[in-house]
């Protein structure tokens, strides 16, 4: 019966049948788990590059310029600055396309007009042009190149479209992730649609890659286990296998991980001296292979990451003044966005101060930009002292902006009296150079939440206060 049992139900055969299922579990589990980790972090990280990529260029954007362009089809000076920025960032970013679109309809179809696309060198010379695909200018209609579900869907994003949103589309020049924002004008009005997208493709290339040489890893050590398995086998390796493929099913339960370090298969203990033990360190060296190779699959979305911080540093730059180090007008815009949203929720208590300096091209004139700037710094420098707890923004060449916030706010008069009373005291000191005593016209304005329906109003009031100052004070010189 002994001989029958054999030829009926070889050990050799059962082994390598359970070594074969315990190949596939392994395969299964870890190249589910690695395709799934892997996934998720290129596209999350690909998510966030395509953000950050649309809030610098929004900043970036001069809403009114680019409505006269749209209009007149016509490339005005900042359009040809913003043209070079598309261009540069396309190719810096690494990222398939950075275009700003018009989308309307005529009649009930609706058309597409290009606005503003950035191209690579050889793009922008023609050199890489798809066969009848003209490279997008100005006021080009290039309805005909797109799929009707993507127009629909840029059309809805142009109409509704309130903040960043994210698809997938499929055109001409291949399988895209892309990322859609209406630029809008202070009245709220759509004014043009800013698209970013990066190519699925590469994904997938490199998914392919990482996971063909996980899978070649894998069925090489894997291949080795079986025939080390069906070589040497012996009555007592039967519950060490079963030892090892309960762990490989729990291996197989495990999900989704953040740490790599629990793909390490736990140490059986399995020290006989012989194959057994052989085999068990090769299983061990299998998982921290693994776990290896998932490790390095987390690098490259930490390395994605990084790229997200370089970008954000970039944006933060942008925020600054280079010359005095306070708020630029950038910065302004998304300060004035922030009090139109406190003026809805009813939360608003706030004052705009318009400060221009005087005399400023008479410096530059008569000394040069560079004790111009100095004059410019002095009187920055100034400003800031007196209002040491509300942001200040430099607009313009000679122009600041002081939002009055919390306590600058309630003591806003004296503020503004001591402003011009260290204006005066520097005025006075005629033994300093005429570029160390700075001057300026101030306006300011409260808003008032009866009349004021937006931050705009209050700020224009300011406006009109300061030029109302500058006159007096003209006025007074001349006298």
């Amino acid at each position: 019966m002994s001989k029958k049992s054999k030829v009926k139900k070889p050990l050799g055969v059962t082994v390598l049948i359970r070594g074969i299922i315990f190949i596939i579990i392994i395969v299964c589990a870890v190249g589910g788990l690695s395709l799934s980790i892997f996934n998720k972090r290129m596209m999350e990280q690909v998510r966030n590059h395509l953000a950050a990529i649309m809030n610098m260029t929004i900043a970036r954007v001069d809403i009114d310029d680019l409505k006269q362009c749209i209009e007149t089809k016509e490339e005005s000076e900042k359009f040809k600055e913003l043209t070079v920025f598309f261009d540069q960032a396309r190719v810096y970013y690494d990222i398939d396309s950075l275009n700003l679109i018009y989308p309307h309809k005529e009649g009930d179809k609706i058309m597409m007009m290009q606005v503003l696309s950035g191209l690579t060198p050889e793009g922008r010379a023609g050199v890489e042009q798809i066969a009848d695909v003209p490279i997008p200018l100005l006021g080009d209609d290039f309805t005909a190149f797109l799929p009707e579900d993507f127009l629909v869907e840029s059309y809805n994003n142009y109409i509704n479209n309130r903040e960043i949103s994210f698809s997938t589309s499929d055109l001409v020049y291949g399988k895209n992730y892309d990322a859609f924002y209406t630029i809008r004008d202070e009245a709220g009005e759509p004014v043009v649609l800013l698209t970013a997208s990066k190519s699925l493709g590469y994904i997938t290339s490199v998914m392919t890659k990482y996971i063909v040489i996980t899978m070649g890893t894998i069925f090489l050590l894997s291949g080795a286990f079986v025939i080390m398995m069906v070589t040497w086998i012996q009555y007592r390796v039967i519950k060490p296998l079963q030892i090892m493929g309960d762990e490989a099913e729990e291996f197989q339960k495990r999900g989704e991980v953040e740490d790599p370090g629990i793909l390490e298969m736990d140490d059986q203990r399995l020290h006989q001296g012989d194959e057994v033990e052989v085999l068990a360190n090769i299983l061990k060296n299998m998982s921290l292979s693994m776990k290896a190779f998932v490790a390095r699959l987390m690098e490259s979305a930490h390395i994605m990451e990084d790229m997200k911080q370089e970008v954000t540093r970039a944006n933060n730059l942008a925020m600054r003044d280079a010359l005095t180090g306070v708020k630029s007008k950038a910065a302004y815009d998304q300060q004035e966005e922030r009090l139109n949203l406190d003026i809805k929720a009813g939360d608003a208590e706030f004052g705009i101060v318009m400060i221009d300096i005087n005399c400023l091209k008479k410096i530059n004139d008569n000394y040069g930009h560079e004790k111009g700037n100095v004059y410019i710094k002095k009187m920055c420098t100034m400003i800031c002292d007196v209002f040491a707890h509300s942001p200040v923004f430099r607009v313009g060449g000679d122009e600041f902006v002081v939002v009055l916030v919390h306590r600058d706010y309630a003591n806003r008069e004296f503020l503004i009296a001591d402003l011009k009373n260290r204006m005066q005291e520097q005025f006075d000191k005629t033994d300093l150079d005429e570029w160390l005593r700075p001057t300026a016209a101030i306006g300011i304005a409260l808003y008032d939440r009866k009349n004021d329906e937006n931050c705009d109003t209050v700020f224009k009031r300011a406006d009109a206060a300061m030029y109302e100052n500058k006159k007096e004070m003209k006025a007074c010189r001349e006298d």
